[in-house]
């Protein structure tokens, strides 16, 4: 699902400002990620997960507007994205697209329940590090 033009448009006035804040405010992270075309770095303010589906820690990045969005495809396409959290920075290697219903099992209860609640169909997941 594409976003609708009214989300675009908030957000490219909201991003300048969300990314003061996103790294330092969880759930709120900043993902850094390449252009897979234009080679070019983005910083993009998004919320992400931490959960432990089995003896690994993973983030999970919620795909409100499914996987089409450019920051998913370049994160898809180059398998390993850094975000910035509570002022860290980690790694998020070996980044794969799953149901929701899949990611949805692995978090704490609250985070679930709103994944569930707003519809989330989608999500990117990858292995989590320190940078």
């Amino acid at each position: 699902m594409a976003a609708p033009e009214f989300v675009v448009q908030a957000g490219k006035v909201l991003n300048p400002w969300m990314l003061r804040i996103a790294g330092q405010l969880p759930p709120w992270v900043v993902l850094h990620h390449v252009g897979r075309r234009s080679g070019k770095s983005y910083e993009t303010p998004l919320v992400a997960f931490a959960a432990r589906p089995d003896d690994r820690v993973v983030a999970v990045l919620p795909l409100p507007w499914g996987s089409g969005t450019d920051w998913a495809r370049n994160t898809m396409s180059s398998g390993t994205v850094r975000v910035t959290r509570g002022g860290a920075e980690y790694e998020v290697r070996d980044v794969r697209l799953v149901p929701a219903h899949e990611a949805v099992g692995w978090l704490a209860p609250v985070p679930s329940r709103l994944l569930s609640a707003v519809g989330i169909e989608e999500c990117l997941v990858g292995t989590l590090h320190r940078a």
